[in-house]
């Protein structure tokens, strides 16, 4: 199986990239994937069985606004790539969002829940799922949920940990959210079982995610536990920071489906959040 992956830079591609490790990395440098000639170009040049697209215009906040540059990358950009892939009788798995749901459930969500998104960045991906659902049913979504790793996300400018270690040490008190529940996924097992996902040639909507639940308060007082911050961490309800973004409170993924499929079962959030941490501080 000849895999390319689309984002190999990115927190989540370049795990792909260490648990695919003959897989073809290709970067927005290589081609973008609204182009629809650059992206024929380039799969007739390299011949593959998989296509796992990363790329995306994930800034959430900022998609309330540009989005233009949302709908380009998360709908115009799968679409392309879904036309080529279906053309050459190539398989792609395509990375959404926990973010399609709304979060009134309050249960974890299972692959047939009525969708139900917030914001442009939720709605964005939810229809670049149906625009890849246009080009046949040789195809996969995987939906994540607060996702992190060794590369931080370089369009964000990191992620939820490098914030709170960065604020834990710049400042006296830190405020996080109690009432959002969420399962953050490390990279690397999401990788790991999308390597999983691919071998069993799973087919439609999984969901895939740490086991588990917690707040963003809960995940940051481990952060600050493991890695000594200096700083005071305090509680707070998510109405206490302005936003633009109406995000869901509670978007726990219920991941039964894949395990069912691949035989293959994710590790809670807490164990992979001290994995993580392990690797930061024997790298500090």
């Amino acid at each position: 199986m000849k895999v390319l992956v689309i984002g190999a830079n990115g927190a989540l591609g370049s795990d792909l990239m260490r648990v695919l490790p003959d897989a073809i990395p290709a970067v927005h440098a290589d081609f973008d994937i609204v182009d629809e000639d650059a992206v024929n170009a380039f799969l007739d040049a390299n011949p593959v069985d998989v296509v796992v697209n990363t790329a995306a215009f994930h800034r959430v906040p900022d998609c309330e606004t540009e989005y233009d540059a949302a709908f380009r990358v998360n709908v115009i950009g799968v679409r392309s790539l879904a036309k080529a892939c279906a053309a050459r009788g190539i398989h792609l798995c395509h990375i959404s969002t926990d973010y399609v749901f709304d979060g009134s459930k309050g249960a974890p969500y299972v692959e047939t829940d009525p969708p139900a998104p917030l914001s442009i960045y939720a709605i964005s991906k939810l229809a670049g799922e149906q625009a890849l659902a246009a080009y046949g049913d040789n195809w996969s979504v995987v939906r994540g949920c607060g996702l992190y790793g060794k590369v931080p996300t370089r369009a964000k400018g990191g992620n939820f940990i490098n914030t709170m270690i960065r604020l834990g040490k710049e400042r006296e008190l830190v405020s996080v959210v109690y009432d959002e529940i969420v399962a953050p996924t490390y990279t690397l097992d999401l990788a790991r079982a999308i390597g999983a996902l691919l071998e069993a040639k799973g087919r439609g909507i999984f969901h895939i995610a740490n086991s588990g639940e917690t707040s963003w308060y809960h995940f940051a007082q481990i952060i600050f536990q493991v890695m000594e911050l200096p700083a005071r961490l305090e509680s707070t309800k998510a109405s206490a920071f302005q936003s633009v973004v109406r995000r869901p409170t509670y978007s726990i993924l219920d991941s039964g489906k894949f395990e069912k499929l691949t035989g293959h079962e994710l590790p809670s959030w807490e164990d992979a959040l001290r994995r993580h941490l392990a690797d930061l501080k024997a790298t500090e």
